[in-house]
């Protein structure tokens, strides 16, 4: 008589119980209000998009079960979801509407440079580039399961237009007494929007942080410097671009592990 395995469970979306923010969390969710905040007070289309960032701090400091990897597909699909649902909607709306900050070009040389900032920043994250060519590097995380590793790359990969758009493009759309504050600012909510969420994220690492400071404060020099997103936002993609090529490698546990 062969024995059948148990069916693999999932665990709930949320965990109620870890409701309440740690120290970090909480300092990370201030610094978002104080943007949304500042951001309000500007009035027109930034004081709509300040009422966007707060709505969106709220749902991703939600008590989202961790570790996500026992969760099913279209539970994480939803925290991920959430993560986009103002980046991928200012990204939109530039694209639509067109701002000449957003579309105008800079001068070639500007994209090379850019290009040099992302591998800069690749290099300050710690990957292990050379394992990430061979596979190896997704070979010791381990499988992934397909629709968690879905969504990461869809983040990934659309993320970073709307979020040069919000975190950068500020400090072009306000005005010239506001650039710079309300500009260090949308640099302090960038690093802080990525300690929203439960867990570590693989972001809890003191050289994590310092990648993030650094590129908060590279894309918004380059940013000022060129009167445009483009160049920010060709280094954030260079700099992603690693983290999508090793959820793509990873194999897929197709019973749900992550």
């Amino acid at each position: 008589m062969t024995r059948t395995a148990p069916a693999r469970t999932t665990d709930r979306t949320f965990d109620w119980k870890a409701w309440p923010l740690d120290g970090g969390r909480t300092a990370a969710t201030a610094c978002m209000f104080a943007f949304a905040a500042a951001l309000w007070s500007q009035g027109g289309v930034l004081r709509w998009l300040g009422v966007a960032i707060a709505a969106e701090t709220v749902l991703i400091a939600l008590p989202w079960r961790v570790p996500r990897r026992r969760r099913g597909g279209a539970s994480f699909w939803a925290e991920t979801s959430v993560g986009m649902l103002v980046p991928v909607g200012a990204g939109v709306l530039a694209v639509v509407c067109g701002p000449s900050w957003f579309g105008d070009a800079p001068a070639w040389w500007w994209y090379p440079l850019s290009v040099a900032v992302g591998v800069l920043l690749v290099l300050l994250s710690g990957m292990n580039l050379r394992a990430l060519a061979s596979g190896d590097l997704a070979f010791l995380y381990g499988p992934t399961a397909r629709p968690h590793a879905l969504a990461r790359v869809t983040a990934s990969t659309l993320s970073p237009t709307g979020e040069e758009v919000v975190f950068r493009g500020v400090y072009l759309m306000a005005p010239a007494a506001a650039a710079w504050p309300l500009g260090l600012l949308a640099a302090v909510a960038f690093v802080a929007r990525h300690h929203l969420a439960p867990g570590d994220n693989r972001r809890g690492s003191a050289r994590a942080t310092a990648t993030e400071v650094g590129a908060a404060v590279v894309l918004l020099a380059l940013t000022a410097a060129s009167g445009s997103i483009l160049p920010a936002l060709v280094a954030h993609l260079v700099n992603n671009a690693p983290s999508i090529v090793f959820e793509l490698q990873r194999e897929r546990d197709e019973g749900g592990t992550s």
